[in-house]
């Protein structure tokens, strides 16, 4: 068996004009944290929507787990966590209204693990989701993210300071 868990292949994705992304081939394999890091517009969230199966690729292919990502994205979800970039929150109140939606979403019945995140990410989950900052906004998405424990965690997320003080998860 395979330690690869997300592979792409020749995966091109073009808007025109130069633009979008061509032949990207990567593997990353269990227990391996990978990143793409670049400017904007230099086709990170493309590829990573494309991997996720939000988007259909021109032409190539990208695989998590196995799974195609644009033919099984529904079963590729069962394993994956994912953050966007752009984090639009349902109409709830405060961070701990969502984070108790998600858990009831994900069969989350413990909540250690999760306040041991938000205790980390310095997070106050009472606050107005509405009023938050962009990088508490992300806090937030990230705690849901970790709260499932799924075997993967894609991230679209633009860090920069967004962990203040934390130092591991």
């Amino acid at each position: 068996m395979s330690d690869v868990i997300i592979k792409t292949n020749g995966l091109t994705k073009d808007y025109g004009k130069g633009r979008g992304i061509f032949d990207i081939n990567l593997e990353v394999h269990k227990g391996e944290v990978f990143g793409f890091v670049g400017t904007n517009g230099s086709g990170k969230t493309t590829t990573i929507r494309n991997m996720m199966g939000f988007i259909r690729p021109d032409s190539g292919s990208s695989t998590i787990d196995g799974l195609d990502s644009w033919k099984s994205s529904a079963d590729i979800m069962k394993n994956v966590s994912y953050v966007p970039g752009e984090i639009a929150f349902p109409a709830l109140k405060t961070g701990t209204e969502f984070l108790k939606s998600q858990a009831k979403y994900l069969g989350v019945t413990d909540f250690k693990y999760m306040n041991h995140i938000i205790e980390l990410l310095q997070l106050d989950p009472t606050a107005n989701l509405k009023r938050m900052s962009k990088g508490m906004k992300q806090k937030t998405a990230i705690v849901a993210a970790l709260m499932g424990e799924k075997q993967i965690l894609v991230l679209d997320v633009n860090w920069g300071n967004s962990f203040g003080g934390a130092s591991s998860i």
